[in-house]
């Protein structure tokens, strides 16, 4: 059962239950394939982040040597710095709304790392399935598109 604070700060969390992390990567395939994305509430910006997070992932799992080594990446890669609504480098500055103060900015970045990282180790699930050695090609093969023609790097 998943324990992460993600789960534990939602009050409606059951366990086992569906997440917006799951959404984002059963949807991935599809939404990647967008160059538009009509944001209409809070979920649909998370998961157009999340769409891009994700894009970023296979990007570091193809070019790494093993899932040891891409999981060491995607784990590197979720604790760097990254930009946050209201950075001047925030790619989705359009459809985020800008924290009002500098706790709010440090919960969302708090809340984005915690994203990251497990949406990191769910992707190594995927796209290493069973054990295998080599990264799925039905993963890997989205690797070069880009959703909304944005990038979070």
């Amino acid at each position: 059962p998943r324990t992460s604070l993600l789960y534990t700060m939602c009050a409606d969390y059951a366990p086992g239950a569906e997440d917006i992390i799951d959404e984002a990567i059963y949807l991935f395939k599809a939404n990647v394939l967008f160059r538009n994305f009509e944001v209409k509430g809070p979920a649909d910006r998370l998961l157009v982040y999340l769409t891009l997070y994700i894009s970023e992932c296979l990007r570091r799992i193809e070019g790494a040597r093993g899932k040891a080594e891409a999981l060491k990446a995607l784990t590197n890669m979720a604790l760097e710095a990254f930009p946050i609504p209201g950075d001047a480098s925030f790619p989705l500055g359009p459809y985020f709304p800008t924290p009002e103060s500098k706790q709010e900015a440090d919960f969302i970045r708090s809340y984005l790392r915690q994203l990251r990282e497990e949406t990191g180790r769910r992707m190594i699930d995927k796209c290493y399935p069973d054990g295998e050695t080599t990264p799925s090609k039905w993963w890997i093969a989205f690797s070069k598109r880009r959703f909304m023609n944005k990038s979070l790097s």
